[in-house]
């Protein structure tokens, strides 16, 4: 079947929704597209990642080959972003033996008007900097750089914090964390954002840092996965511990073999240096890209 795919051969692929393939066929393709990327994913990390970012496979499409055999993709979350209904991209990959042909593009430019006509007013995504050939390919099909976002990881438990007096953290709902955003210095990336917690209510942790009976900070936890989506102090509360408190809380509940942080807007000073302060390591950087539709 794949030879089918390989440069010089006749290939004719068809694109489509990915509405009749269902999750286990978008699965079994994702996989494979990414098995020599070194991705520590399985079908359960993944469907968890699907639902946090909205997908919604009836408006994502892929590219089939003559076999209809799934081996190009594009899988769309949609929601609001900024107010705006948004597509995001959750995930585009390709099968090693069909790169090359520019199906990605093929994708992406037979979609942009069946987005449109679902009421989707802009196309939402994220690159790694250093790659140079998509940023390419994503300038050139109208996306624009709007902000740069930090990835950190860390491996170890975060020290344990001073005594904060009248300090009491405990767990709430994502429905409190929606009603706090206002202590974030920048609006949080799309898997990140209040909707995406939301989608994901059953499979993070959220807490509260109280004192004397009033919120003054929180954090967001995907525990099982190791990935911390929030955490935020009341501006007039910082530099007196509750952040660290927090964090502190955040790492005890991982079940990984790391923590990490990722999309922390490259502008917020604050936020960055809390965490190399933290013992947290730079690992990537990212451009959030956006197109008008």
């Amino acid at each position: 079947m794949e030879k089918n795919c390989e440069r010089g051969e006749a290939c004719m692929f068809a694109t489509g929704s990915l509405g009749n393939v269902g999750f286990d066929g978008v699965a079994e393709a994702f996989l494979a597209a990414f098995e020599d990327y070194g991705l520590q994913l399985d079908r359960d990390k993944l469907r968890a990642m699907l639902t946090r970012r909205g997908a919604d496979l009836n408006l994502s499409a892929g590219a089939f080959d003559g076999n209809g055999r799934l081996v190009s993709f594009i899988v769309n979350g949609i929601g609001l972003y900024g107010g705006v209904k948004t597509a995001y991209d959750t995930g585009t990959g390709t099968i090693k033996s069909c790169r090359g042909l520019g199906l990605t593009d093929r994708i992406f430019s037979s979609w942009i008007d069946v987005l449109r006509e679902a009421g989707v007013k802009q196309y939402l995504l994220e690159v790694l900097t250093d790659n140079a050939p998509a940023v390419k390919i994503y300038t050139r099909q109208g996306f624009e750089i709007t902000r740069g976002f930090n990835c950190y990881s860390s491996s170890g438990l975060c020290a344990a914090p001073h005594a904060v007096e009248g300090l009491k953290i405990v767990e709430t709902s994502a429905g409190q964390i929606a009603e706090l955003q206002r202590f974030n210095d920048f609006e949080p990336s799309w898997q990140n954002s209040v909707e995406s917690l939301a989608r994901a209510a059953g499979n993070v942790d959220c807490l509260v840092a109280l004192i004397d009976g009033e919120p003054v900070g929180f954090g967001v936890t995907e525990s099982r996965y190791g990935d911390i989506a929030q955490i935020a102090v009341a501006p007039e509360f910082r530099r007196r511990g509750i952040g660290t408190a927090l964090l502190h809380e955040l790492m005890g509940l991982n079940k990984a073999s790391e923590a990490r942080v990722v999309n922390v807007d490259a502008s917020c000073s604050s936020l960055n240096a809390f965490l190399v302060a933290r013992g947290f390591n730079l690992t990537c950087t990212q451009h959030e890209m956006l197109k008008k539709l």
